[in-house]
């Protein structure tokens, strides 16, 4: 009869020490890729974009998002968004569905809210998160859908942060700010590195005649700070407004993994050793503040109902609740 193993201390000690030494392996790897991260950005000189258009009117409706303006619509920790000009209509990210659901949430709000496939003439990805791109299995094939089946796209323009691939399309791969149409352009890519691994965003800047740019945000990897940087670096407009999501998950995030706030460990701040705070965020919205915009709207999706609180109460009528089914609209249509 074999006798039974026994955890030595020397074995304790040993599985600690192992440990120890994988987690300093991955600070240092985490740091690492910080500084590449940062050094890219600073070393990067964007293209200037001048004269590009504008847009007597700008119509945005969340499609995909945390909250939702009534009971019909299905909400998720995932963003899709329809943006609509004088000239074109796009599709900005393509939600999560994470339970694989068929119609997905973005099919089966866009049914319920009367949008079409053929009304959409463009798709903009901010970036290759699985809320973003239709859910984990279209990032592990490095390409997106709209639910679980990838429906015809043929004469529809793709944009892309990182190269990615379709069946039946080339999507166009946009590291560098980008015109897409008339008032429209891409903000280029931003690299982050995050304790999730690596990310580039991109967002997009629409000129609304007379105001001047309404940034469209996908998720906000980027910081507010650096957005705010590169979009007055590429363009002469100055910033008239910001609707997305920005990743501000304090107090507490969308996302819980064994009572961890995964949203704000493993996607925002410096590390996990310096996740965001709280006080962060406020000086973010200082920041925006004194852009003095005459619009702002803060999706759920990755920030909290206190931080879409903050933002309400600091920009007063010019906020805007991000909620699909809700319209929000800028310029002449908007009686502005």
């Amino acid at each position: 009869m074999k006798r039974p193993y026994k955890i030595t201390l020397s074995v304790i000690a040993g599985l600690v020490l192992l440990f120890v030494i994988l987690a300093a392996v991955f600070l240092y790897q985490h740091r690492k890729g910080v500084a590449q991260a940062d050094e890219e950005y600073q070393n990067y000189e964007p293209p200037v974009i001048r004269d590009f258009g504008s847009t007597t009117t700008l119509s945005v409706l969340p499609l995909v998002n945390w909250h939702a303006e009534d009971s019909s619509l299905q909400t998720e920790m995932g963003v899709s968004t329809l943006i609509q000009t004088d000239s074109t209509t796009i599709l900005f990210d393509l939600g999560h569905n994470s339970d694989e659901r068929s119609p997905s949430p973005l099919e089966h709000n866009m049914e319920q809210l009367g949008i079409t496939l053929d009304q959409i003439d463009n798709i903009v990805i901010s970036h290759n998160h699985f809320d973003h791109v239709g859910g984990q299995q279209w990032v592990d094939q490095n390409s997106f859908s709209l639910g679980n089946e990838q429906k015809d796209l043929t004469g529809k323009q793709v944009y892309t942060p990182v190269p990615m691939e379709y069946l039946g399309i080339e999507p166009v791969y946009t590291p560098d700010p980008t015109v897409i149409e008339h008032g429209i352009a891409t903000t280029g890519t931003i690299p982050r590195q995050l304790v999730m691994g690596r990310i580039d965003e991109q967002a997009l800047a629409i000129n609304v005649k007379n105001k001047g740019l309404v940034l469209i945000v996908g998720c906000g990897h980027q910081t507010l700070p650096k957005l705010i940087e590169r979009t007055e670096e590429v363009f002469d407009e100055p910033i008239y407004g910001v609707i997305g999501d920005l990743h501000y998950p304090v107090p507490e995030g969308r996302l819980n993994i064994m009572g961890l706030n995964a949203q704000r460990f493993f996607a925002s701040g410096e590390g996990p050793l310096n996740p965001l705070t709280y006080e962060q965020m406020l000086e973010n919205i200082e920041l925006l503040e004194a852009r003095n915009p005459g619009v702002v709207g803060v999706g759920g999706h990755d920030t909290s109902d206190e931080v879409i609180s903050e933002f309400h109460e600091t920009f007063g009528s010019s906020y805007r609740y991000v909620k699909v089914g809700r319209w929000i609209e800028i310029g002449e249509k908007a009686g502005e």
